[in-house]
C-alpha cells in the first residue's frame, strides 16, 4: 500500500519539513500552513522559550552522557520535577525521556500479575504496551463510558479479591478530540474505594483547565486522580514525559524500578529548560491558553459553515470526516498543493472508511491564514463531496464514541497512534 501511494504521487506521511515558523512550514521549497502541529500554544518559536533552551545547551552542553540513575541527573531535572508537580496539583513528579517511555515504564512497574487494569479501549499504544509489560490483567471498556467502565470494574473484582484495581484512561483524546468523562470515572471510586485512576493528559497538558494545567483541573478533580501523566511533546514545546502523584513514597520506587529511565539517557538540559520557560509563560501569560480557545471556536464555525462533518469536539483537536482512505489522501494532497499542511488519519486510527483529516491549530494563527484555510477547505469539500449535504449518512461519525485502532496492539484492543 505504501509503495501504491508513492507511485500514485499521494503518500502523505514523513514529508520532511526543511524549515518551520510554527504556524507556517516549508517543505520542498514551498511555504504552507501547519494546521496538523500539536504545538497548541504555538511556544516552540517564542523567543522566551528559545533563549532559555541556549542558555541551557551552553552550561549544560547538548547531552547528559548517562541516564538519570548514573550521571545523566541534573539540578535542572530536579527543578522541573519540582515545578510539573506544583503545575499540575500533586506533591512529587518523575520525568522521563518521553511520553511514550513514561507510560510504558510507570504502568509496568506500579502493577503485578495478581492486579487489574481496566482500560479505555481508545488509549494511546503507549499505555497497551505498559499493560502488557505489567503483567497485569488487562480489561478494555467502550471508549469514554463510564457504565461500560464500571462492569468491567464488577467482574473484575469479583474474580480477583485481593488484587490492586487500576482504571487508566486519557484526558484529551488524540485523534477525535474527545474528553474523557472525568466526573463520571471519578464516582466509580465511590464504589471501589481502592480503585485507582490513571490519567494520561498528554493533550489536556497546556490546553485544558486554569492556565492549562490539565484536564484533572479542568473538572476540579485533581485530588481524586491518583496518577496524572503528562507529556512536552504538545503544549510545552519540547520532548519528554512525566508522572506526577501525591503518594511520594509510590514515585520513589518508579523512580528506582523504571527500566525506561534507569536504562536510557536522560533528557537533555536544553529539553528540560524548554519545559519551564513554557511554564513560566502559561504562569506570566494565561492568554495564551485564552487565545487558542478563541481559534478554536472561530474555526468550529467555519467548518460549520462550509458544511463539514465533523465530530463535537470541546478541545482544540478538530477531525474532518472525509470517508474512504484513497479519498482523504487525494484530499490531503490537494491541500498541500493549496499551500496548507495536514495529514489524513486512516484505520487502524480509525474504523476503516472512517479516514478524517486531523487539524488543530494554533493560538499564534493570524485571522488571514485561518481565512484562508477555511476557504481552501470550502473550495475542496465542495469538489470532493464531503459536506454534510453531499453525504447520505454522516451522523453515525458525529454521534460515535471515538476511534479504533484494534490492529495497533497486539491484545486486540484499540490504541491511538498520535505520537506520544
Amino acid at each position: 500500500m505504501v509503495q501504491g501511494a508513492r507511485e500514485q504521487g499521494f503518500y502523505p506521511y514523513f514529508r520532511p519539513i526543511n524549515r518551520s515558523w510554527g504556524t507556517e512550514v516549508e517543505v520542498a521549497g514551498r511555504r504552507l500552513i501547519m494546521i496538523g502541529s500539536n504545538d497548541y500554544l504555538g511556544l516552540s518559536h517564542d523567543p522566551r522559550v528559545l533563549e532559555a533552551t541556549a542558555q541551557a545547551l551552553r552550561r549544560w552542553g547538548s547531552g547528559t552522557g548517562g541516564s538519570r540513575f548514573l550521571c545523566g541527573n541534573l539540578t535542572l531535572h530536579e527543578a522541573l520535577e519540582e515545578r510539573l508537580a506544583t503545575f499540575v496539583g500533586k506533591k512529587k513528579a518523575v520525568v522521563h525521556a518521553t511520553g511514550f517511555t513514561t507510560n510504558l515504564g510507570a504502568i509496568a512497574c506500579l502493577l503485578t500479575a495478581q492486579d487489574v487494569i481496566v482500560c479505555d479501549r481508545e488509549n494511546h499504544a503507549s499505555i497497551f504496551e505498559g499493560c502488557q509489560a505489567s503483567r497485569a490483567r488487562l480489561i478494555p471498556f467502550a471508549h469514554n463510558d463510564a457504565a461500560a467502565a464500571a462492569r468491567k470494574l464488577a467482574l473484575a473484582r469479583q474474580k480477583n479479591l485481593n488484587g490492586c484495581l487500576l482504571l487508566i484512561t486519557e484526558g484529551v483524546f488524540s485523534m477525535s478530540g474527545d474528553m474523557a468523562p472525568l466526573d463520571e470515572l471519578v464516582k466509580l471510586k465511590k464504589v471501589y474505594p481502592d480503585l485507582l485512576l490513571y490519567l494520561d493528559d498528554a493533550h489536556g497538558l497546556g490546553v485544558m483547565g486554569r492556565q492549562g494545567r490539565g484536564t484533572a483541573d479542568h473538572f476540579g478533580l485533581t485530588s481524586q486522580v491518583d496518577f496524572i501523566m503528562g507529556t512536552f511533546s504538545k503544549a510545552l514545546a519540547s520532548i519528554g514525559g512525566f508522572i506526577a502523584a501525591d503518594d511520594e513514597a509510590v514515585l520513589e520506587y518508579l523512580r528506582h524500578h523504571s527500566k525506561p529511565l534507569i536504562f536510557s539517557a536522560a533528557l537533555p538540559a536544553s529539553n528540560a529548560a524548554t519545559v519551564l520557560a513554557c511554564l513560566d509563560i502559561l504562569d506570566q501569560n494565561p492568554e495564551r491558553v485564552a487565545r487558542l480557545w478563541e481559534i478554536t471556536r472561530r474555526v468550529h464555525a467555519g467548518y460549520r459553515e462550509i458544511g463539514l462533518v465533523t465530530k463535537h469536539s470541546k478541545t482544540p483537536i478538530i477531525p474532518i470526516y472525509i470517508g474512504a482512505e484513497e479519498k482523504a489522501f487525494f484530499f490531503a494532497r490537494e491541500m498541500f498543493d493549496h499551500g496548507v499542511f495536514a495529514l489524513p488519519a486512516i484505520y487502524p486510527a480509525v474504523p476503516r472508511g472512517q479516514a478524517v483529516i486531523r487539524t488543530a491549530f494554533m493560538s499564534t494563527h493570524k485571522e488571514r491564514q485561518i481565512q484562508y484555510v477555511l476557504e481552501v477547505l470550502a473550495k475542496l469539500a465542495k469538489k470532493h463531496r464531503i459536506r454534510a449535504c453531499d453525504l447520505d449518512e454522516p451522523e453515525p461519525f458525529v454521534e460515535r464514541g471515538g476511534f479504533s485502532a484494534t490492529a495497533a496492539n497486539p491484545s486486540g484492543t484499540s490504541a491511538s497512534l498520535a505520537g506520544d
